[in-house]
């Protein structure tokens, strides 16, 4: 029986004596596509982060297992090579052209302190740059993009840094619906057509109620992991949310759809 390609087992994660989550158990295969959904506040944010090991100073407790190794026993260059990180596109801009911060994420997945860019790393570059619509803007600053080409900017460079898993910290916040749109199409054919397994934190609900695979956190605990079929009764999200749902067929697309 082989392993699945993500293990998380009582997965539990601290700071000083605030409990954040705790008691998450999930499972990953390759090419999996994986919402997140809760109330803020659940912890969905700190649970890519924790997966990506970006809090020093909290405290994480449980297995997680990649590929069958202990998340805590991989050296920097190993995790780049399971997990890509996509940030929310607020905040800090990096001061880079869209080019260079791809570039960027190729130093990432090497050991022995090589810094020039290799032909391999051109065809991943070129490629990522391709496959996100970007190659036109490679020249231009990050701070000079839109939120919504930023974003996919930020994309761009994790689907170059060739990682198995890419985790999306709420990909679409800030965006207008039309860059939203653009931005699932662009993730659903990075899934489909590339195989790339995707973990991504929303806070959009009829998105999840067609993914294919569901974590639903609420007070810091997992209320449900699970095809999102499991989610059609509208109870696990009345629990999670403490508010009333009603669940119908939309009538254009015949797809699940929440109002709320």
């Amino acid at each position: 029986m082989s392993l699945p390609l993500v293990y998380v087992h009582d997965f539990s994660f601290c700071f000083a004596e605030k409990q954040v989550f705790q008691g998450l158990n999930f499972e990953l295969e390759k090419g999996d596509f994986l919402h997140v959904i809760g109330p803020n506040g659940a912890g969905k944010s700190t649970l890519l982060k924790a997966l990506f090991r970006l809090h020093e100073n909290g405290k994480a407790a449980g297995e997680v297992l990649l590929r069958g190794k202990n998340l805590n026993s991989l050296s920097q260059p190993e995790l780049a090579r399971l997990f890509s990180y996509v940030p929310q596109a607020t905040g800090w801009i990096p001061p880079f052209s869209v080019l260079a911060f791809a570039e960027l994420s190729r130093f990432s997945v090497r050991s022995g302190g090589r810094f020039s860019i290799s032909s391999a790393d051109r065809a991943a570059i070129d490629r990522a740059l391709q496959l996100t619509g970007m190659e036109s803007m490679a020249q231009r600053p990050l701070r000079e993009l839109s939120g919504g080409e930023r974003q996919r900017a930020y994309v761009a460079a994790a689907v170059a840094q060739e990682a198995e898993v890419m985790l999306l910290d709420e990909p679409a916040a800030f965006l207008d619906p039309r860059h939203v749109s653009g931005l699932n199409r662009l993730l659903a054919q990075l899934n489909q057509d590339e195989g790339l397994t995707l973990v991504c934190v929303t806070h959009d609900i009829n998105l999840a109620l067609n993914s294919k695979k569901v974590l639903v956190l609420g007070e810091g605990r997992q209320l449900y992991f699970g095809a999102a079929a499991g989610l059609l009764d509208g109870k696990i999200l009345e629990q999670a949310f403490q508010h009333k749902f009603t669940i119908f067929e939309h009538p254009l697309y015949g797809c699940p759809a929440v109002l709320g």
